[in-house]
């Protein structure tokens, strides 16, 4: 589901919001720089407040991603959370203690770096799950334009099946000899880049966790 459908009404708001809490809550520990659980930490239910917010003050002209927007949002509305705290206590917190200074790298740079790191992070656990390495898809990466459009159309195809994604996505393997009928690729270059694949489909069906590797790949609402 995107933001324009959640703007529709009350309980499309809401699937929305519990889609996105995971992607929620990594801004927030990425900005707080702990680790944070719902029910204990008060920063979690100010960003998804802040992400309700993003919703309805998102403007896809303006060039940005919705993501992108709304970690800016979270991290801003975090900021003021953490300041009216502070002002309670003997000095008031400044940019300056939250982020590098601008003499080292701007704020929106640093969150950018934390973010990459915690995706590809996260994204490499993900792929262990499947038995796939990073090494393995340097190794299988088509290195021609041509091919790599290939495999995106088969990617989007696959996508677009829900019962064959759940099928590999739960088993960890490619059905050939279907995915192979499914899209006129052969099964001999399907299996070639299987691991390849694999991490598409990946990406494909978790865009939410993962919105720099999908923007990086060209993958939009599920490729």
């Amino acid at each position: 589901m995107d933001y324009l459908s959640a703007r529709e009404d009350e309980s499309s708001r809401n699937k929305f919001l519990e889609e996105h809490k995971a992607f929620a809550r990594k801004v927030a520990c990425a900005h707080c720089r702990r680790l944070l659980e719902w029910g204990r930490d008060e920063e979690l239910s100010i960003a998804m407040m802040a992400l309700n917010s993003a919703i309805d003050d998102f403007r896809p002209d303006k060039g940005a991603k919705f993501t992108t927007f709304a970690s800016v949002v979270i991290k801003r509305r975090l900021i003021d959370y953490q300041r009216s705290r502070q002002r309670f206590s003997e000095r008031e917190v400044v940019v300056e203690d939250i982020f590098p200074s601008a003499a080292q790298v701007s704020w929106v740079e640093e969150y950018l770096r934390l973010e990459r790191a915690a995706e590809l992070e996260e994204y490499s656990a993900l792929l262990e799950q499947y038995g796939i390495n990073f090494a393995d898809l340097a190794r299988e990466s088509p290195r021609q334009q041509g091919v790599r459009d290939r495999f995106f159309r088969v990617a989007k195809l696959v996508a677009s099946r829900p019962e064959l994604m759940a099928k590999i996505l739960s088993r960890g393997r490619l059905p050939l000899e279907q995915i192979a009928r499914l899209t006129g690729e052969s099964q001999k270059s399907l299996g070639k880049r299987r691991r390849y694949l694999i991490a598409l489909l990946l990406v494909a069906a978790r865009e939410q966790d993962f919105p720099f590797i999908a923007s990086y790949l060209g993958i939009r609402g599920g490729l």
